[in-house]
């Protein structure tokens, strides 16, 4: 299908460029929908936040292993269940959001990243709300 859109090497170069968060040189639908919406409004920054506090369960303003694990149980978990160590399944949930520096240790920053990603595909704050406040009994 033709757009009528003609761009020479370096044009597309510098577009992908833009868009591709993850430096892999192509441009995912995630990738293209947080460029083109933008930075998250306050209200939604505002449930972010409340999650993260919520995790931070000692206030230190970092939330590590430890936090996670008095709020987020993986007793049940499948690969658990099917012996898996529970250790690296609490490691996998933290993959999530330890972007920046895996180091084990998740920043606001980190975490605020990971939601803008989320965000980008939900189009009223209404369902954001409803979504955040379902995931983290906000």
């Amino acid at each position: 299908m033709t757009y009528g859109i003609n761009l020479n090497d370096d044009q597309i170069n510098s577009l992908v460029a833009h868009f591709d968060r993850d430096g892999n040189k192509t441009v995912s639908f995630d990738e293209f929908l947080r460029a083109i919406r933008g930075q998250l409004n306050d209200f939604r920054l505002g449930l972010i936040r409340a999650a993260y506090e919520k995790l931070d369960v000692n206030g230190d303003g970092s939330v590590k292993l430890d936090d996670i694990a008095q709020l987020y149980s993986v007793a049940e978990h499948p690969d658990v269940l099917a012996g898996g160590d529970p250790k690296d399944v609490y490691m996998k949930f933290m993959s999530l959001w330890d972007t920046q520096v895996a180091d084990g240790i998740v920043t606001f920053d980190e975490f605020c990243d990971y939601f803008r990603d989320v965000s980008a595909s939900v189009d009223e704050d209404a369902y954001f709300e409803v979504m955040m406040k379902n995931a983290w009994k906000l």
